[in-house]
């Protein structure tokens, strides 16, 4: 079934105000809400009314605690602002939120959140369709499912009637956050751990710092894209993308999926990484709230692309010059002869990352300085992972 955006606001969205609470809801009778969402961009979009307001696109992130906003749309909509605090997260990053309080948020299905609490987020960060993001308890406050193939996102307030069709994954939750989140273990070209749950991070799997080295994917000798993840705040931590051979959760398996690691020592949180939306897409998926289960169904949805910088070079700005940081195992520029501190000539630092990088098959040529030297390699851009 296509779901487009058009898709999303249909079914009385623009009528939803008159539903009661869901605490409410739940004595009245025992009937599944269910809203439209889809998968694309490499997000799950639903979409809200606030405040009678809208309609707004939302992502939902089950590796959030919180739900985001807009600072500005929080603004426009002159939603009640609290005093927020500060919040860390990956890299070690720190962020002093904003708070806001809708009085209501309203889904399509006749769902109410009174009162909700959003952390404030700068206008940016999302990109421009996204009015915010809807956190983990989206799937861990009641049995929920989120079913990609009908774009269904489905509420049981009095639980889940049977489980049918799916496979209870080895999953618990996470309670040492405001709202709990969802963990499950995966094993990953051999090394097994747990993951947290996250339909908000875009790639299959991502490995944290305190996990890299004892994972065994953290290799000089084993090729590799260099890259940053993006941590709180303007943090950024330096990692890498390298092909896993088999990622496997419960009985299911995903070969040649390309997986990032951050940096050995970098700060991190206590599980050892994220489970991405890239790997989950490939299921639908369930939450018991009972026992704290994820459970799954592969869905037959297509294989969607990937990609990686196809040169293998990561480049620092240094006072507008551009400084290669890494090179990464394998790569063409390796094959060139690229190295660590070579700085590249001929053009500003934007100048530069456009240069080096593009399609299969683009001609690069470098002139580089090192030691006072300067030198002409030159490399075309193929994969290699």
């Amino acid at each position: 079934m296509s779901i487009d955006r058009r898709n999303l606001v249909r079914g009385g969205l623009a009528v939803g105000m008159t539903a009661l609470p869901l605490a409410r809801a739940v004595a009245a009778d025992d009937r599944v809400y269910t809203n439209r969402i889809m998968l694309a961009e490499n997000r799950v979009w639903i979409a809200a009314m606030i405040e009678g307001k809208g309609p707004y696109f939302f992502a939902i992130d089950t590796g959030s605690e919180m739900s985001l906003i807009r600072d500005g749309l929080a603004k426009q909509l002159r939603l009640e602002s609290r005093h927020g605090q500060p919040s860390r997260g990956l890299g070690g990053g720190v962020v002093d939120y904003s708070w806001y309080v809708a009085r209501e948020v309203n889904l399509a299905s006749g769902i109410r959140f009174p009162e909700m609490v959003f952390a404030g987020i700068r206008n940016d960060a999302l990109g421009n369709d996204l009015a915010g993001v809807f956190g983990a308890g989206f799937l861990t406050s009641y049995d929920s499912d989120l079913d990609f193939v009908k774009g269904e996102w489905r509420a049981y307030p009095h639980g889940r009637p049977n489980f049918d069709g799916l496979t209870r994954l080895p999953s618990r939750w996470d309670h040492e956050w405001t709202v709990p989140k969802m963990l499950v273990q995966v094993s990953v070209d051999g090394y097994q751990d747990w993951f947290h749950v996250d339909t908000g991070a875009p790639g299959s799997l991502m490995l944290f710092g305190n996990v890299a080295r004892r994972s065994g994917l953290w290799d000089d000798s084993r090729p590799y894209a260099p890259t940053e993840a993006q941590g709180v705040g303007e943090n950024r931590v330096p990692s890498r993308i390298v092909r896993a051979r088999k990622l496997k959760f419960g009985p299911y398996v995903l070969e040649n999926q390309l997986v990032r690691i951050a940096a050995p020592g970098t700060d991190s949180f206590a599980s050892a990484g994220l489970l991405g939306l890239e790997a989950l897409g490939y299921f639908n998926l369930s939450t018991r709230v009972s026992d704290g289960s994820l459970w799954a169904a592969p869905n037959g949805l297509p294989q969607r692309p990937t990609g990686y910088p196809l040169a293998g070079l990561w480049l620092d700005d240094e006072k507008g010059r551009a400084t290669v940081r890494d090179v990464g195992a394998g790569s063409p520029a390796a094959a060139a002869g690229v190295r660590k501190g070579d700085v590249l000539m001929g053009g500003d630092f934007k100048a530069m990352i456009a240069a080096i990088g593009g399609p299969t098959g683009k001609p690069v040529s470098l002139k580089v300085e090192r030691g006072g030297a300067q030198l002409e390699l030159n490399y075309t851009l193929a994969p290699w992972l």
